[in-house]
């Protein structure tokens, strides 16, 4: 199996999402703004993909990176569903009903691709499972996003997150284009490269914001408050993804967001209204 500096980048930018989103939920002990469909989905991409790790072995360094990933989410996955962090669960903003919009037409939209490529008598369920992977994939950020849509404030690392997943796929996006030129006997898979492309997009206004709103107030290099010291918090809060003022870590950055935010925030959680009032934003 062909390995690039471009593959590994982007390996280890899925890796890093993923100690990120570990991070996140043992330090801040809640899950706000974190999808559980989105890693349902993720999960179910893996074990699906995955299969070959009982057939077939590439190296010791793709088999690793493969078990660590199933493991990874279904520990994700066990964080969120028991205590403490399953009792301030909000299942009320993740409600995409991710088997019947995801799962399920992914399934069929596989099948028929199989089929029409394959036929029967070359039929392969190994490659069946594979292909709906691959088209899971795509779409399987979908709940993660409305999530963040929903929530409107986003946390540094669920926010660091969604950005190191998409620099995965990103990085992938790159390494088929640099294997299709150094690789003669590449062989060119459209599929892939549809979804791959799709999933890039998805995350292209989350990236735009990001970008813009980190340049803004410095992200991820602490506020400074009043007395001179940094206040360095990975679990503070990001940005509001409706928008934000540029001037946001100034001595009214708490009747800002409250303003913002509205209604809906003075009703909300009361950690989180507790933390800005205390300017612990980044």
């Amino acid at each position: 199996m062909s390995m690039n500096i471009f593959r590994r980048s982007g390996d280890m930018s899925h890796a890093v999402a993923i100690v990120l989103l570990i991070l996140q939920l043992y330090r801040a002990k809640n899950a706000r703004g974190i999808s559980v469909k989105t890693q349902e989905l993720r999960l179910l991409v893996f074990v699906t993909r995955y299969l070959d790790l009982f057939t077939t072995f590439y190296s010791l360094y793709n088999s690793i990176l493969k078990i660590a990933y199933i493991v990874a989410t279904i520990g994700i996955l066990a964080m969120i569903k028991t205590d403490p962090i399953k009792s301030v669960y909000n299942s009320d903003q993740d409600s995409f009903p991710h088997w019947k919009f995801a799962v399920a037409p992914c399934a069929v939209i596989a099948f028929l691709t199989h089929l029409i490529v394959t036929g029967f008598a070359r039929f392969n369920i190994m490659e069946l499972l594979w292909t709906f992977s691959i088209y899971l994939e795509s779409i399987a950020i979908l709940p993660q996003l409305l999530v963040v849509q929903k929530y409107r404030i986003v946390e540094n690392l669920t926010g660091k997150f969604i950005l190191f997943l998409g620099l995965y796929r990103f990085f992938y996006l790159i390494n088929w284009i640099y294997r299709s030129y150094h690789e003669p006997r590449y062989r060119h898979h459209f599929v892939v490269y549809i979804c791959g492309i799709v999933q890039t997009l998805l995350y292209a206004d989350f990236f735009y914001q990001y970008c813009q709103i980190s340049r803004k107030c410095g992200c991820g290099s602490g506020m400074r408050h009043g007395d001179g010291e940094d206040e360095d918090d990975d679990t503070g809060l990001i940005f509001e993804v409706a928008g934000i003022a540029p001037k946001i870590n100034t001595a009214g950055a708490t009747e800002h967001l409250l303003s913002s935010i509205g209604q809906d925030f003075e009703n909300g959680d009361s950690e989180l209204r507790s933390r800005v009032q205390d300017g612990n934003i980044l």
